[in-house]
């Protein structure tokens, strides 16, 4: 598991050739969505969801698969996702 936090505005930030995030990690990951990433939870994922890692020198952005309520937690609230559901969006 890997501590992040939520990204908040960025959804706007859609790379060309995809209709959504969700389309855009199942595209990376040959994967589709099922259950949401955040540790605990077990609703479906229903939106690619920006995070950044908290605590690292990591600064990248990554996609996870969340529910609606997880993706909705303050930018300020730190939770973990499963690691292998993190997919970098910027190198």
């Amino acid at each position: 598991m890997t501590k992040v936090k939520n990204l908040n505005g960025t959804s706007g930030r859609l790379p060309a050739g995809y209709a959504s995030w969700k389309e855009w990690w199942e595209a990376q990951t040959g994967r589709k969505f099922s259950s949401c990433s955040c540790s605990g939870c077990s609703a479906a994922a229903v939106v690619g969801a920006h995070v950044q890692k908290s605590g690292v020198s990591d600064m990248r952005w990554y996609i996870v698969p969340l529910c609606r309520s997880c993706n909705g937690k303050p930018s300020s609230e730190v939770f973990e996702v499963r690691d292998y559901d993190l997919v970098p969006v910027n190198g």
